[in-house]
This record gives structure tokens, C-alpha cells and sequence, in this order.
């Protein structure tokens, strides 16, 4: 588990605890996430086992997004400290009511200063299917751009869709 804390204007973004599973998983299963094809809800197990793979990992990092004390959003992700340290985010949802009003740029742009000024990291890889063409928009706004391909990656329905892996 990493440690983080970020203060930015009347929203924090801070670590998930376990007392927060239940109400963040909830809050996953009423976003609309629809756009995915992703109609199966997650159960309370599946985001339990996510909570203690970063729970357990010194390089992990699972953090809620509240503005005014309510939940708009998560974000999951791995450090990696190699040669060139990277950050990974694999997971980024921002409450819908929030979405398209500059809100998820700010806290990208706040996490990625977060990661430059404490620890020097400025390479940061995030992951995107084809087939989420608002995902992808989102994060080339704020700077990433396709580094690599995995083809067939990700099946939907019976359909193979490429993963992207996007980098700033």
C-alpha cells in the first residue's frame, strides 16, 4: 500500500480503507459505465480482492476522490521504480455528474505533480480500450498518447477489442 494524501481546492484524494468497500462499491454499480458493455455489476468480493492486492503491495496505490466530503470518484494504480520510475493507472472513474467539466484533468494533473515533486517520477502509462473513444479523448487532452498495442485484448461480448497503452 502507498501512502497518499492530496489537497486540492474542496476535494481530497486519499487512500481507499476497508470501512469504504462496501459504499465505493455501491457508488461503481450506479456510475454509468454502460459505454463499456459492462452491464455485469461488480460484487463486493471481486472489489474486496482489488482492496487487498493494493492493501498488501508496498507499490500499490487505491485511492477515493472526495469533494465536500461525497464520493465522485476513484483512481487505482501501481508505482514502478526501475531505471525510469513510472506510475501505471489502471483505473479512473470519475463520478458522472462531474464528467466533462475539467474535474478529472485536475486530478490527473494533481496526482502527476504529486508523483514529480515527491518523487521525481514524470513518466506515467495509463491503459485504454478501443473501443472507449471518451476514454481515449480524455486522456490524449491531458497529455498521453498511444505508446503500444496489445491486440485482441480485451473480449466483449465475443469480440476481440485492442488494448491501448497510452504514455506522457
Amino acid at each position: 500500500m502507498f501512502d497518499i494524501n492530496i489537497n486540492m481546492d474542496n476535494m481530497v484524494i486519499s487512500n481507499i480503507e476497508r470501512q469504504d468497500i462496501l459504499y465505493i462499491k455501491d457508488w461503481i454499480n450506479n456510475q454509468n459505465l454502460s459505454y463499456l458493455n459492462n452491464t455485469k455489476p461488480i460484487d463486493f468480493n471481486e472489489l474486496y480482492e482489488r482492496f487487498l492486492e493494493y492493501y498488501v503491495s508496498e507499490n500499490e496505490f487505491f485511492l477515493k476522490i472526495t469533494n465536500d466530503d461525497n464520493l465522485i470518484g476513484i483512481i487505482k494504480g501501481r508505482i514502478e521504480f526501475k531505471n525510469l520510475n513510472e506510475v501505471w493507472i489502471w483505473n479512473f472513474i470519475i463520478d458522472e455528474k462531474y464528467r466533462g467539466n475539467g474535474i478529472g484533468s485536475k486530478i490527473i494533473d494533481s496526482i502527476k505533480n504529486y508523483f514529480l515533486n515527491s518523487f521525481g517520477i514524470y513518466s506515467f502509462y495509463t491503459v485504454a480500450c478501443e473501443k472507449d473513444i471518451k476514454a481515449l479523448k480524455f486522456w490524449n487532452k491531458n497529455g498521453f498518447e498511444i505508446s503500444r498495442i496489445s491486440k485482441g485484448y480485451f473480449n466483449i461480448n465475443g469480440n476481440d477489442f485492442d488494448m491501448f497503452i497510452l504514455k506522457t
